[in-house]
């Protein structure tokens, strides 16, 4: 069981929640048989604090998690064990949600940038109606769980070390 619950890390956790859905706002829905918008890209103001406030969580959930693990040296424990192999699942799981939302913006865009019918045509991977895909609820989760995984590999090279 944990000890006590880190304030700090679920504040900022929960910021991040709530940057995926500036982005998200942020980022112009395309509707099929309109023009495209000639507003520019407002979303980058949000985008990119976006992913270093989730590259500071990633790193920060290394951390704990390496912390975790190494005060629960007791490796037949279950938990020592499940928490990885879930965390790498998970991962698996966020790939294949990732490669679904691009998918359906593909869909949605009616194409690719490289596609003469897409309302993104020409346009560079990074506009107004993709910042989505940049940072969104799969990327976070899969960052989150990657985070897990890696926290647990430098808990048992540390280990090994010693």
């Amino acid at each position: 069981m944990m000890k006590r619950i880190h304030k700090p890390y679920l504040f900022f956790l929960l910021w991040n929640v709530l940057m995926v859905g500036g982005v998200h706002i942020s980022t112009i829905q395309h509707e099929p048989g309109r023009g495209v918008s000639g507003n520019g890209n407002l979303g980058l103001l949000v985008l990119f604090p976006s992913i270093l406030t989730f590259i500071i969580l990633c790193m920060w959930t290394m951390t704990l998690t390496r912390r975790w693990f190494n005060d629960h040296r007791d490796r037949s424990d279950p938990m020592y064990a499940l928490i990885p192999i879930v965390a790498i699942l998970l991962c698996g799981l966020f790939i294949f949600m990732e490669v679904q939302f691009i998918h359906n913006l593909g869909e949605q865009l009616n194409g690719y940038t490289n596609d003469p019918d897409s309302a993104v045509y020409r346009f560079g991977w990074l506009n107004q109606y993709t910042n989505t895909l940049y940072y969104n609820f799969p990327i976070l989760l899969f960052g989150l769980s990657f985070s897990i995984f890696i926290g647990w590999i430098m808990e048992r090279i540390l280990r090994n070390r010693s």
